[in-house]
């Protein structure tokens, strides 16, 4: 396994070797091959921006699609330079948005659970605020491939992260917390049945994880979006959103239902801002009710 992630490292080394700007050029170029030649991802994401955008023209779906391919490549070609790059450089290349010094002083002396999800360069987003911000914890599901999962850590704890694996994560959050630290949880994904809640996402019923709501009602903790953008001048621009108002009327199903929803649709408010830079190649709406959703019915 050490040979195999030397040799993964060495390799994901000489991909950075490129300059940033030549780097994303190669990226677009491969987003574009990948959209002629991958049928079967680019039927995914047509479809899912389709549904989502039923108002959109077939045209503008088709190029949102391509510019979301040539993004996901431009994101491929800049992971590298998390590896390469000292922490100095990836915060040199930032900006950040919404963080005066004085909330920033209050998240230290609360902790807080910053709600994200696979926008813009969601992995430079991260390692640019550990070196510019402080530390937080992580939490993300192990890559299956060990030397995979290992080079992915190094530059996730880059600048003092620690990366949490998803599974059995409820404990280390709690303790987490408690010791006023930040949390970032990404919300975007599926889950299966038994993990989440049926709520609105683009006008769809989408299973998502209910840990997030479930956190906050427990520890109080503030809940913060966080997310990213690639600008048009090629920095990024971090945001760090207003906190998201917790509901709590004491009857915990609804509660959480409902804070699900609220978090979920303020990640919609953030991927509709620029859309193409989402992670639209997820299988995002996979997990199906058994009932029909009641849109579905009209």
């Amino acid at each position: 396994m050490d040979i195999a992630y030397h040799l993964l490292r060495l390799g994901v080394l000489g991909v950075a070797l490129p300059p940033l700007p030549l780097a994303r050029f190669f990226g677009k170029g491969l987003g574009s091959l990948g959209f002629k030649l991958d049928q079967r991802h680019r039927e995914i994401i047509l479809r899912n921006i389709a549904e989502s955008f039923p108002e959109k023209s077939r045209e503008w779906v088709t190029k949102t699609s391509l510019d979301c391919y040539r993004h996901l490549g431009k994101v491929v070609m800049e992971i590298p330079k998390l590896l390469a790059y000292p922490p100095e450089k990836i915060a040199s290349l930032t900006r950040f948005h919404g963080l005066p010094p004085e909330r920033l002083k209050s998240f230290r002396e609360t902790g807080v659970l910053l709600l994200t999800g696979h926008i813009g360069n969601w992995e430079w987003a991260s390692v640019a605020s550990g070196h510019a911000l402080g530390p937080a914890a992580v939490v993300a599901r192990p890559i299956d491939w060990p030397p995979a999962d290992r080079l992915v850590n190094s530059w996730r704890t880059k600048t003092g992260h620690e990366v949490v694996p998803k599974a059995n994560s409820a404990r280390r959050i709690l303790r987490g917390l408690m010791k006023k630290e930040a949390i970032g949880v990404l919300l975007d994904q599926n889950v299966d049945w038994y993990d989440g809640e049926w709520v609105d996402f683009f006008g769809r019923p989408a299973c998502t994880n209910k840990g997030l709501a479930l956190l906050a009602l427990r520890t109080k903790a503030p809940v913060v979006p966080f997310y990213c953008h690639r600008a048009d001048d090629g920095l990024f621009d971090v945001y760090f959103g207003e906190e998201v108002p917790l509901v709590k009327t004491g009857d915990k199903t609804k509660d959480v239902w409902q804070n699900t929803q609220n978090y979920t649709k303020v990640l919609e408010g953030i991927i509709r801002q620029k859309p193409e830079q989402w992670f639209w190649l997820h299988q995002r709406w996979k997990t199906r009710p058994y009932h029909k959703w009641p849109r579905e019915n009209n």
